[in-house]
């Protein structure tokens, strides 16, 4: 049975060198979970991407402001959460409709507005405690998941979340933002008011984050245009895999490493 809540995928042709690694890795570990697949409405030559025929296709007007075009993707489904995402972020192991179910029924018990996928790097309390073996169960809530607890974050981070659908509607339609890195001022104080949470295992807080998330394990591919290789050794690897030009741009270095 597929999870009550979709992923959406939101992209733009200009992206379409990363769709074989998406794809490929979408298909190969995302199971019981319906995808819904965002692209901007003049682009003439989805038919040659192989995009999976069971992926929801939806089309924004690429005239509008990026938070007018997701505002106008989440329009065309129903459902209470979805678990937001870009081209660029790609599953690395298996992303269960079992286990978001589990993150969105403790969303409902505790109201929360947006669940990050990783704990927010950026995190107060727990980087005065990294290396405490206690921190974890002092400071999180325990999970059914062995080794994982919830923690209260302060606001947001725009990376693989599932949020309250209507939570990013209302982000959408109030915070008017041209670029897809809306973490300022406004939209930090916005979700400052949306009982923001994360979940993290307590043996990955200081690496291994984003690989070893229990519902969306990924590698964020770009950043800046630029690729990633230095926070993910093993990145390079399989974007070749899928045949992907490597060469074509630079390498991004301020990332802290991901050991893998």
């Amino acid at each position: 049975m597929k999870s009550k809540t979709p992923i959406l995928v939101y992209t733009h042709s200009d992206c379409t060198f990363i769709w074989p690694a998406l794809i490929g890795q979408v298909q190969k570990y995302v199971k019981d979970v319906e995808v819904h697949f965002g692209y901007n409405g003049n682009f003439k030559d989805l038919s040659s991407h192989n995009i999976p025929e069971d992926w929801i296709k939806h089309t924004y007007d690429d005239d509008l402001i990026w938070t007018e075009k997701v505002n106008q993707l989440l329009k065309q489904f129903e459902s209470k959460y979805v678990l937001f995402i870009h081209e660029d972020w790609i599953p690395t192991n298996y992303v269960y409709g079992s286990v978001i179910d589990d993150m969105t029924d403790f969303m409902d018990e505790v109201n929360c507005g947006f669940l990050l996928s990783y704990i927010n790097p950026g995190h107060p309390r727990i980087l005065n405690r990294l290396h405490d073996p206690n921190a974890a169960k002092e400071l999180g809530i325990k999970t059914k998941y062995d080794g994982y607890y919830f923690y209260r974050e302060d606001s947001h981070i725009f990376q693989p979340a599932i949020w309250n659908k209507s939570v990013l509607e209302e982000f959408t339609e109030k915070l008017k933002k041209r670029k897809n890195q809306n973490e300022d001022s406004d939209c930090l104080e916005f979700m400052r008011h949306k009982n923001a949470y994360s979940i993290q295992g307590e043996e990955d807080i200081v690496d291994k984050r984003t690989i070893k998330s229990l519902f969306f394990p990924h590698m964020h591919a770009l950043s800046e245009g630029l690729w990633n290789f230095a926070k993910y050794p093993t990145l390079k690897d399989l974007l070749d895999s899928y045949g992907i030009d490597t060469n074509s741009r630079g390498i991004h270095t301020w990332w802290t490493l991901e050991y893998q």
